[in-house]
């Protein structure tokens, strides 16, 4: 018994999407039979073969590696700011010939003047930050802004040419720089730009701040030893303000380590890692960088002081004074409970059918608020449709599903024959949990029993059903055709089937299932007498001789069309 089961054990995990690979790793365990000892045939050319024509290299296309922010998507919350180096920075950058640019050797100039003096040309700023015109002389521009290139040019000629003469300056590239890129980034290095390339363009280049080490608000400009000034990305990413800088040779933009951080979770716009400028901060400067939901008003703060544990609960404006250090863990969330509850109305009625209610009202005094028609509506098969209900409901089936697909998988068998057997009941099982996964309850709540109303509590997001009269039985399930027919006083639901084209040869002829007008089922047999607005379902039969999980089966089928009113068909192979 044991080895068919293992006989057929492969096929049942293939069957089950366990073994994706199953056939390769056959194929893998087959002998290879070597070229040489198989005959092959040759047959002569028809004609003289030609070399195909020589190919140019080809260079293997790389695919870009992918960027910090997709690598670490599931890694759990990221810095603040971590998807600002994606590569925009650098696809994006300057031209360096804003107005606030200074002029530095090598730069290239074009001139133009008129009227009592002509000249043009494109001059060079030399070595000694000079540019030299013909009948004027050498012109100091290294150190002057872009903006003030035309009045400073012209200054100079008015010392030879004092009026009658215009200037138009273009200043039309500039030297490139070297930068060096250190710290705690992904790839230190020297990068090349221009000097009014921003600081967020070098660090693009440098695969951007390494998440884990790096500090997105205290990155420092360093030149020959001297700092520059500071940068803070948070400045820039919450206000737009980013410091400015005219790099030179040899410049560096140094990363520091990051400071004291802090895990902001729960509702929130996007669970993030806080960086502090300072060793503690307030509860409020950590709420101002990532944004809260407008319905979360608690807070689970917790971490460690003196190098004991805590752990707190307090509503989101107390949280705001609170001192909040390196290493604790903010959690946001929405536990208030409000004072007014929404409930839905569906069915026959009259007026809005979305309602503001106090919470704690019950279903009766609900009622008697709503306006209907006596003679259409059936206030006796009032119902509920809870969708906590139609949660448990989907939970109840999800967990026989699986214990039906484990029943298929773990059946043993005697005899090979018995196991192909059970190997075709395991696939019809796959396909039979995938049908039934498909089906939502509706969470159906019977609040109303031999004519009798409870007056039971309302949840939010309850739907009161009020049905509509009716004169009609509906029939379902394994019948030769879905009807639906005008109820007669006296006729048995076996009557109704027989209308409906009969049973077919699948179904249950002993057992059908009722379900009345308020929601209400019941199993019973076929010559039983229904009621208008009631729906019969006809169960399928599972032969326990031709399915070993027939029990497991019945008990889904069941499930299914008490909680969702449908009859999932089970097909023999």
């Amino acid at each position: 018994m044991f080895r068919s089961f293992l006989l057929r054990l492969p096929r049942l995990l293939l069957v089950f999407g366990l073994v994706p690979q199953l056939a390769n790793a056959q194929a893998a365990l087959t002998p290879t039979v070597p070229a040489s000892s198989v005959p092959t045939a040759t047959a002569a050319p028809l004609a003289p073969q030609t070399p195909p024509p020589p190919q140019p290299d080809a260079t293997p296309e790389v695919p870009p590696p992918a960027s910090p922010a997709s690598q670490a998507e599931s890694q759990g919350p990221q810095p603040f700011g971590h998807n600002l180096f994606l590569g925009n920075f650098l696809r994006t950058r300057r031209d360096g010939l804003n107005p606030d640019y200074v002029v530095m050797p090598g730069d290239r100039v074009s001139i133009q003047t008129w009227g009592a003096i002509t000249l043009g040309g494109l001059f060079v700023v030399d070595g000694q930050g000079n540019l030299f015109l013909p009948e004027i002389g050498p012109i100091h521009l290294a150190g002057v802004r872009n903006a003030d290139l035309t009045s400073v040019v012209e200054a100079h000629i008015k010392k030879v040419y004092v009026r009658h003469f215009g200037v138009y300056t273009n200043l039309l590239t500039a030297r490139p720089v070297a930068v060096f890129v250190t710290g705690s980034v992904r790839r230190p290095g020297s990068y090349a730009g221009v000097p009014s390339d921003t600081v967020l363009f070098f660090l693009d280049q440098a695969g951007g701040i390494e998440p884990a080490l790096g500090s997105y608000r205290n990155i420092e400009v360093l030149r020959e030893g001297q700092s520059l000034g500071k940068v803070d990305l948070y400045e820039f990413v919450l206000r737009g303000a980013l410091p400015t800088f005219q790099f030179k040779d040899g410049d560096t933009i140094l990363v520091h380590r990051r400071g004291p951080q802090v895990t902001l979770s729960g509702d929130v716009a996007l669970s993030s890692l806080v960086e502090l400028q300072e060793d503690h901060e307030d509860g409020a400067a950590i709420l101002a960088v990532v944004p809260k939901e407008a319905r979360a008003n608690e807070v689970t703060w917790s971490g460690i002081r003196s190098g004991t544990p805590f752990q707190r609960t307090l509503s989101a404006a107390d949280f705001s004074g609170m001192d909040v250090r390196d290493g604790d863990r903010v959690v946001l969330r929405d536990d208030g409970r409000p004072e007014h509850i929404l409930v839905n109305l569906s069915g026959e009625f009259e007026g809005p059918s979305t309602l503001s209610v106090p919470r704690g009202t019950r279903l009766i005094d609900f009622l008697n608020h709503v306006e209907v028609n006596a003679s259409l509506s059936n206030p006796s098969a009032v119902h509920l449709l809870r969708t906590s209900v139609a949660k448990a409901q989907k939970e109840a089936i999800e967990d026989s599903l699986f214990r039906l697909e484990r029943s298929a998988l773990l059946a043993l068998s005697s005899s090979n024959g018995e196991a192909d057997i059970r190997v075709k009941e395991a696939e019809l099982m796959q396909k039979f949990a995938e049908r039934a996964r498909l089906i939502d309850p509706l969470g159906r709540v019977v609040t109303a029993r031999g004519g009798q109303q409870h007056n039971m509590l309302l949840e939010d997001g309850d739907t009161i059903v009020i049905p509509g009269k009716t004169g009609i039985v509906r029939v379902g399930g394994e019948v030769q055709m879905a009807y639906a027919a005008a109820h007669r006083p006296g006729m048995t639901a076996e009557e109704y089937i027989l209308a409906a084209g009969g049973f077919t040869d699948r179904a249950d002829v002993d057992r059908v299932l009722v379900i009345h007008a308020n929601a209400e089922v019941e199993t019973v047999d076929p010559d039983i007498e229904v009621y208008p607005g009631d729906e019969i379902l006809v169960l399928p039969r599972v032969d326990s001789k031709t399915l070993q999980n027939a029990m497991d089966i019945s008990q889904v089928v069941y499930q299914i069309a008490v909680a969702a009113g449908v009859v999932l068909r089970v097909v023999f192979p």
